[in-house]
């Protein structure tokens, strides 16, 4: 597979999205160089050591990747996003940050500099993106090699003169962050401490809005726990039933506590906005005034695995379904934040396809 010719574009152009001046992996190299995006203080990456000589010179293009396995594939293109652009609102979050993960990214950028670290993007697709896309892949990919996790990876530039015009349709549209709001908190904290760096912008991978899975974390207070003061707390503005698992819908909780499951359905008026999430209602009607939000773990182990846990300390589960896409960007254009860990976006991007050129 060869290597990308040196791309043709204009220094000048002033589009938020840019294109991503960078260097490719090499494809005899990347099962040892790509690696998990670092995205815990609690669970970190082992880095590989950087081989500039595993990596092509550098270009500045558009690039589109592609992550799959069997028939489920995820595709955007990876791009550069001016700084400005986080500031303006033009690119939103709607998740809130916890500091001791941001400043431990911080730090772990000043080790790694050069290993792009990207942030996953969604927006409303316009009919350069999808044409820029069909046309890449119906080509011979740079590089195509399985990855962490056993998901294959592909990248392909989009030629000129199709990448000018997709850095324009992208650059006109407002985008949503889907995973790496820790990673935008973390960088713009290192531009700040550089003084600005007026030229900065941040390496993401922009999908289409159906193009990554969004699934929710699950609520768990360790134990000791008494079960009939939390299902008392789910009285009044809620209706409880037993039941024999977890309930998939948004809308309903699956609660586990004293070893018995029950479905729980909020019966109130739902505010507009992040007030009236499922995981807002949670912690604001249930969860404080229990005086246990401060011992919540937001975590996405599997339920037998969390059940299993509150069994052996007389725990608290609380499973939560994800919000729609729609709530989401309606949290994001209203400004708001849904509380950290509420939402989990699948795949991540891996680390070590691209280095900053």
């Amino acid at each position: 597979m060869s290597s990308p010719p040196q791309s043709r574009w204009d220094p000048e152009v002033t589009s938020p999205v840019r294109p991503f001046r960078a260097r490719l992996v090499h494809q005899e190299r990347a099962a040892d160089l790509v690696t998990p995006m670092v995205d815990s203080v609690d669970v970190p990456v082992q880095q590989p050591d950087l081989d500039d000589a595993a990596y092509d010179a550098p270009v500045s293009a558009l690039y589109v990747y592609r992550q799959r396995r069997g028939s489920d594939q995820h595709v955007g293109v990876v791009c550069d996003v001016h700084r400005e652009a986080f500031r303006d609102r033009q690119v939103r979050g709607h998740e809130a940050v916890q500091p001791e993960r941001v400043a431990a990214l911080v730090r772990h950028f000043v080790t790694a500099p050069a290993r792009a670290e990207l942030v996953a993007l969604l927006h409303h697709a316009g009919p350069v993106y999808t044409r820029s896309l069909a046309e890449a892949m119906s080509t011979e990919p740079l590089v195509r090699f399985d990855g962490p996790a056993g998901l294959g990876q592909e990248v392909w530039l989009v030629p000129e003169p199709t990448a000018a015009a997709l850095a324009d349709e992208l650059g006109a549209a407002t985008h949503y962050i889907a995973d790496g709001h820790h990673r935008v908190a973390a960088t713009v904290a290192g531009w700040q401490a550089a003084g600005g760096v007026p030229e900065a912008g941040l390496p993401c991978v922009v999908y289409p809005m159906d193009g990554l899975s969004l699934s929710s974390f699950h609520r768990r207070v360790p134990g000791p726990i008494d079960a009939e003061r939390v299902l008392e707390a789910f009285g009044g503005d809620f209706v409880v039933e037993p039941a024999d698992g977890p309930p998939d819908c948004a809308g309903q909780f699956g609660v586990y506590v004293g070893g018995r499951w029950s479905t729980v359905t909020y019966r109130g008026e739902r505010a507009p906005g992040m007030a009236g999430l499922d995981v807002a209602i949670l912690h604001d009607r249930v969860l404080k005034p229990l005086g246990v939000e401060e011992r919540v773990l937001p975590l996405r182990l599997p339920v037998e695995a969390l059940t299993a846990a509150c069994d052996g300390d007389n725990g608290l589960l609380v499973t939560l379904a994800p919000p729609s896409l729609d709530l989401l960007i309606d949290v994001a254009d209203r400004g708001e934040v849904m509380p950290p860990k509420t939402t989990y976006f699948d795949p991540k991007p891996c680390a070590g396809i691209f280095l900053r050129g």
